[in-house]
């Protein structure tokens, strides 16, 4: 029964954040461009993604597709994880892969946009085998969607460490070494949303954890975490986009 219970209660936040969730992060994106001839990894500053059908960049572990109109693409993914920097104008962005069970939208729901009118969010995703992986993309303004693969190119930080955002993020990589490790979440007003903490593996991408679930109007509390190895580990927050949290890693 309590395992129900439990169940009933992370299906029920996630529902809420399907409808309410969104967020608002750093306006300059690492991105994969090219030129006739000329394949360059470099900053895209705001306000440049590419216009049009949708196309697709690759380099070595890192994917970018990039337009502002609906289209299928197909993309050369590799096995194993990855961090998914989002980020678009407007509302309706979707992007969906093809499974056996039909259409699945990756893009999660109700983001909301900056001053600058940009959508700027992150998640994660992993992919069981190497391969092409195919896109139904719906979109009516322009869009960035990157796939960073894991572990990436940021050197890991040392605990003690706080992380603060609002909504949808990734934070990290962070050291731990096998043990247990604490983590000290705090979001005073979830703003009619869930909230939902979780620790990831920043090689592999495999879920590790759940660290906070928050279903009433704030979230405060410190929870620990027995770490399976020593290595580099990440947090997603999935929150409201104007849901402003901090989650301070020790051991």
């Amino acid at each position: 029964m309590k395992t129900n219970t439990v169940f009933i209660t992370i299906l029920l936040v996630a529902l809420s954040l399907l409808v309410g969730n969104g967020c608002t992060g750093n306006q300059e994106t690492s991105a994969v461009t090219t030129q006739p001839g000329v394949r360059t990894v470099g900053k895209q500053a705001a306000g440049q993604a590419g216009g049009g059908a949708p196309t697709v960049t690759t380099a070595p572990g890192n994917i970018k597709i990039s337009g502002s109109q609906s289209g299928s693409v197909k993309v050369p993914a590799e096995q194993g994880g990855y961090l998914i920097k989002y980020r678009h104008k407007g509302f309706g962005l979707k992007l969906e892969l093809n499974s056996p069970m039909g259409p699945m939208n990756m893009v999660p729901g109700g983001q909301y946009a900056g001053s600058d009118g940009w959508a700027v969010f992150e998640d994660l995703t992993s992919f069981r085998e190497a391969g092409e992986q195919q896109y139904q993309i719906t979109a009516t303004e322009p869009f960035e969607i990157q796939f960073v693969k894991l572990p990436g190119d940021d050197a890991p930080d040392a605990p003690p460490k706080t992380y603060s955002g609002n909504g949808l993020k990734v934070v990290g990589p962070f050291s731990l070494k096998a043990g247990s490790a604490s983590f000290k979440v705090n979001c005073p007003d979830l703003k009619q949303a869930g909230f939902v903490a979780e620790l990831y593996d920043a090689t592999t991408g495999q879920n590790k954890g759940m660290i906070a679930l928050g279903t009433s109007a704030s979230v405060a509390e410190t929870k620990k975490l027995q770490v399976p190895s020593a290595g580099d580990y990440l947090v997603k927050v999935n929150a409201n986009g104007r849901a402003e949290w901090t989650i301070e890693v020790s051991q």
